[in-house]
C-alpha cells in the first residue's frame, strides 16, 4: 500500500464532449517533433468521465483547468451574429463580440467552479485570457471565483497570444499573490504571433512577485533545457511532467535519461505527475511516472503525489479517501 497519496495536477475540464473533442482536435502538438509512438487517450474530459476515471485509477486528488477556447467561439459568436442579421464588420457588431467573448470566459469560470464544488477528488483552476478580460475585470473576477472555492489560474500564452510578462497581466499576478492562488502556466516555445512561454521568459515575472506560487506545465516542453536554470534561480517556481514525460524520445524531446536528470537537478519536491488528460491517460502517465529509471521509491512517490501535496498546500485529511492502492516499483 502506498504511503504517499496519488495526484494529478494538470486535468482539462471541458462542459460536454462535443467540447473536449473540439479542443483536441483543434490543438495541434508541434514542438516536439513527429513521433507516431506517442499514444492519445479517447477520453473527452468531461465531468463524469473525469471523476469515474481518476477514482478508479486510485487518484485521492486531481487538478482540473478550465481553458478557454477564443478563436473558437470567436467563430460560434460571428456565426449567432451573422444568424441575426448583423452587419458584418461594423464598430457595433466588434464591440458586441469582444463583450460575448468576455462573457463566455466568465461564464465559463463559473461553471468549472460551480461543476467542481463538493466535489472531494476535484480542485478547479479557473482561465484568465488578458486579450479579452481587462485588468479592472480580472481581478474582482478571481476574487470571487476564489471566493467559490477556486485554487489557482491557469494561463496558456502560447495559444492566447502573450507573453509571461505581458504588463496586462499585472492585475492577475498582484491578485494571485494576494489570495494565494496557483497560476498553473503552460511553459515552452512559441509558433505564431509573438507568443511565447519558454521557462526564461518566466524570470521577470518572479523577479517582480516573488511570493507568486507559480508552476510551469510540461517541464517548459521542447525549451526544457531551460527550466533547470530557472529553478535554480528561483526556488519558488515548481513543475508538472504533463505531456513531456509521454513525448520522451522524440526529436525536440529530451531522452528517458535527460528527463531525469533535469527532475533530479530541479528536486523532485518541486516536480509533480501531470497527464494533461484527456489529450493522455492518467493512469499510463503515473506508470511512466513510477517506471523513471535511476530515482528511488521515496523519489517516485514524491512525484505522484507527496511533492504536489506541499506543492499545492494540500491538507492530507481533505483529500479524497480513495481505497485503490498502487504500487511503486
Amino acid at each position: 500500500m502506498r504511503s504517499e497519496p496519488l495526484i494529478d495536477a494538470h486535468v482539462h475540464l471541458y462542459p460536454d464532449s462535443r467540447t473536449g473533442a473540439q479542443a483536441k482536435d483543434g490543438y495541434q502538438i508541434w514542438e516536439y517533433g513527429d513521433d507516431p509512438g506517442v499514444r492519445f487517450d479517447a477520453g473527452f474530459g468531461v465531468l463524469e468521465e473525469v471523476g469515474d476515471r481518476f477514482a478508479d485509477h486510485g487518484f485521492d486528488r486531481v487538478v482540473v483547468l478550465q481553458l478557454f477556447d477564443a478563436i473558437s467561439e470567436r467563430s460560434r459568436i460571428l456565426e449567432d451574429l451573422a444568424a441575426e442579421g448583423r452587419t458584418k464588420g461594423s464598430p457595433v457588431e466588434a464591440a458586441e463580440v469582444d463583450s460575448r467573448l468576455r462573457e463566455a470566459l466568465l461564464a465559463g469560470n463559473r461553471w468549472a467552479v460551480a461543476a467542481t464544488s463538493g466535489e472531494p477528488l476535484l480542485s478547479a483552476y479557473v482561465c484568465i485570457d488578458p486579450c479579452i478580460l481587462s485588468q479592472h475585470v480580472i481581478a474582482p473576477h478571481l476574487a470571487a471565483m476564489a471566493s467559490l472555492g477556486a485554487r489557482g489560474v491557469k494561463l496558456h500564452p502560447v495559444s492566447q497570444g502573450f507573453r509571461p510578462a505581458d504588463p496586462r497581466l499585472t492585475a492577475l499576478y498582484d491578485t494571485c499573490c494576494e489570495l494565494d492562488l496557483v497560476v498553473l502556466a503552460h511553459s515552452g516555445p512559441g509558433h505564431r504571433y509573438g507568443a511565447s512561454a519558454r521557462p526564461r521568459e518566466f524570470a521577470l515575472v518572479l523577479e517582480r512577485w516573488p511570493n507568486l506560487r507559480l508552476v510551469l506545465a510540461h517541464l517548459g516542453g521542447a525549451a526544457f533545457v531551460e527550466a533547470a536554470s530557472l529553478a535554480a534561480d528561483f526556488p519558488q517556481v515548481s513543475f508538472d511532467l504533463s505531456e513531456i514525460i509521454e513525448w520522451v524520445g522524440a526529436p525536440r524531446a529530451p531522452s528517458l535519461e535527460c528527463l531525469v536528470e533535469t527532475i533530479q537537478s530541479i528536486g523532485v519536491g518541486r516536480v509533480m505527475l501531470g497527464s494533461d488528460f484527456p489529450w493522455y491517460d492518467p493512469s499510463a502517465t503515473a506508470d511512466k511516472v513510477s517506471a523513471l529509471p535511476g530515482l528511488s521509491n521515496a523519489e517516485k512517490a514524491a512525484l505522484l503525489g507527496g511533492s504536489a501535496v506541499e506543492i499545492l498546500r494540500l491538507e492530507r485529511a481533505d483529500l479524497s479517501t480513495n481505497p485503490q492502492t498502487r504500487q511503486v516499483p
